[in-house]
């Protein structure tokens, strides 16, 4: 069933996202646009409540990150690259829904 909300993570991340790479594990890197969140920044979760985000994080449309996790690198516009560790799965079934990925800084 359609939903208003459908594509709203290529619309979040287009308008918000910036350029950053990624490499899942035996793939060729390619350059996305996602949502990059540094440890210690806060973030608001699903359920509307702001938490403090303990370690850095990805979050971008669901089948542009497919097979990042674990161990695929991602590369910031400056330079910064981190390890993709674990989706932080809200159970949104839409491929093109938002998944925000654990880092840590390679």
């Amino acid at each position: 069933m359609a939903s208003v909300f459908d594509g709203m993570g290529a619309l979040l991340t287009g308008a918000l996202g910036a350029p950053v790479t990624v490499a899942p594990p035996g793939e060729a890197p390619r350059q996305i646009r996602a949502l990059f969140r540094d440890a210690d920044s806060a973030v608001l979760t699903e359920a509307g409540v702001e938490v403090l985000n303990a370690v850095p994080t990805l979050q971008a449309a669901r089948d542009r990150v497919a097979g990042l996790c674990p161990g695929g690198r991602v590369i910031l516009a400056d330079g910064r690259a981190f390890v993709a560790l674990a989706p932080m799965d809200g159970g949104n079934p839409d491929p093109g829904g938002m998944v925000t990925i654990q880092l840590e800084e390679a």
